[in-house]
């Protein structure tokens, strides 16, 4: 397992495009394919060194539709297992089919990435300007949704999006939130290098445990600190339980494609029995636009969870 898992990686790094670009196009087709894998050390976790993602995308478009796909293999120890089993576990994380309508309609079916704020929206690790997620991710939200979404564009920077599923997830989920339910509503607006955001929903999970969210959220890119900001809270029939989630996080550019990422978090989370702050300063660097490096010490200031966390990220 552990040569299967080498050659994967020699294979994938070896076709590394140098010109930055994602994927290969095949010849006379609008069809790309491509992927991505992570690897991070995390010295707090059992198995320090794990390959989180390894997963292949692929994008087809004609005329006016979208086909996006991506499968992954996820959380593979240097021993060979996923999860703590022999057994690899292989995920559909995406397929979805996308209509365009127009520059202001737009219609999505499938599974997807539920338009939930602005981290939601950046699922691949490389993607993101740090290792380690917000607490809310995992645990406040429904990451994916499998039914269909409904997007209107207001205006060029003004958007609004409805998202209904009522059906069973036609995939497996590797996260805790596991649905079969979900209504939502995303609004998102700019002006200039400052745009919000705000997301509600009502979701039911596999458990039969109605929940609902309201989040807003904040993003400012500037020349020399980009901010972005996010809060969410949950109300859930379970124990009557209303935990909250909400980061601020900064990244500081001080050098050529290398940024200083320094997050502050706080959250409450009645399942868990938990009220803390999280504080996260870290170093991003990115020698290419397929390529990221990134090194981060997490403080918490009540769980046993201090750590150093390192991660290598390749687009290809």
């Amino acid at each position: 397992m552990k040569r299967w898992i080498l050659s994967i990686l020699i294979f994938l790094s070896s076709y590394i495009k140098a010109d930055n670009n994602y994927g290969w196009n095949i010849p006379n087709s609008s069809l790309n394919i491509g992927g991505y894998l992570d690897m991070t050390y995390d010295s707090k976790r059992e198995d320090s060194f794990l390959f989180d993602d390894i997963a292949m995308l692929f994008l087809a478009n004609y005329n006016n539709l979208t086909l996006l796909g991506e499968v992954e293999l996820s959380h593979i120890s240097l021993d060979g297992k996923s999860h703590g089993s022999s057994d690899i576990d292989i995920n559909l994380e995406r397929l979805e089919l996308t209509y365009t309508f127009d520059n202001y309609h737009s219609i999505k079916i499938g599974r997807f990435n539920s338009d939930i704020g602005y981290w939601n929206q950046a699922p691949i690790t490389i993607l993101q300007n740090s290792t380690s997620k917000p607490h809310f991710i995992e645990y406040l939200i429904p990451q994916a949704t499998t039914g269909i979404l409904y997007k209107y564009n207001i205006n060029i920077n003004n958007s609004l999006s409805f998202t209904f599923q009522n059906n069973q997830d036609i995939a497996h989920q590797d996260y805790l939130i596991e649905i079969n339910r979900h209504v939502a509503m995303a609004y998102y607006g700019k002006e200039s290098d400052l745009s919000w955001c705000f997301s509600t929903g009502i979701y039911k999970d596999n458990d039969d445990i109605e929940a609902n969210y309201l989040g807003v959220g904040l993003s400012l890119d500037g020349n020399i600190v980009d901010i972005q900001a996010e809060l969410f809270k949950q109300n859930s029939d379970k124990e009557n339980s209303k935990p909250y989630s909400g980061y601020i996080q900064s990244t500081l550019h001080i050098g050529y494609n290398q940024d200083a990422v320094i997050r502050l978090e706080a959250y409450k989370d009645d399942a868990l029995d938990v009220e803390e702050q999280i504080y996260i300063i870290g170093y991003l660097y990115r020698p290419s636009s397929n390529i990221a490096l990134k090194a981060e010490y997490i403080y918490h200031t009540d769980l046993p969870l201090n750590r150093f966390v390192y991660s290598l990220s390749l687009l290809f």
